[in-house]
């Protein structure tokens, strides 16, 4: 093959790799969508949950969790929440008692998944450092 062919090969494959990444950045998103059932995990300093969460596609959450902490198994912990989706599909959730905690979110596989973080405010000392997935069933 000669320099001249091989040249416009990779050109052609940098290109279709540009917009195909263009077309993924122009992705909007908005609270519908994260919509229906999602399985849950989660791990930090000292404990590991998992559990189901259920999205209304218009701000509201349930969630249900079963947390282990070293000795002690706690769950089920049921709760709602509220959640609000930005158009560059980054989530900002709060979940009501018992739980009582606020995080950020970044929605993964066009709504099918996403990566949580917890930023409830707390001390260093007491901080928990956690974070997790969850997949649409």
């Amino acid at each position: 093959m000669s320099l001249k062919n091989r040249l416009l090969q990779l050109t052609l494959v940098v290109l279709s790799l540009t917009v195909g990444m263009q077309a993924q950045d122009t992705q909007h998103c908005s609270n519908a969508t994260l919509h229906g059932s999602y399985g849950f995990h989660a791990t930090g300093t000292g404990f590991v949950a998992i559990g189901r969460f259920v999205f209304d596609g218009n701000g509201s959450l349930t969630g249900k969790l079963f947390i282990r902490v070293p000795g002690t198994n706690i769950g089920p912990v049921e709760f709602p929440g509220t959640y609000s989706v930005s158009p560059d599909c980054t989530v900002t959730d709060t979940w009501g008692p018992p739980i009582n905690s606020t995080h950020v979110s970044a929605i993964v596989d066009q709504g099918k998944g996403y990566f949580i973080m917890n930023v409830s405010p707390s001390t260093p000392a007491a901080d928990t450092l956690n974070n997790g997935e969850a997949r649409r069933k």
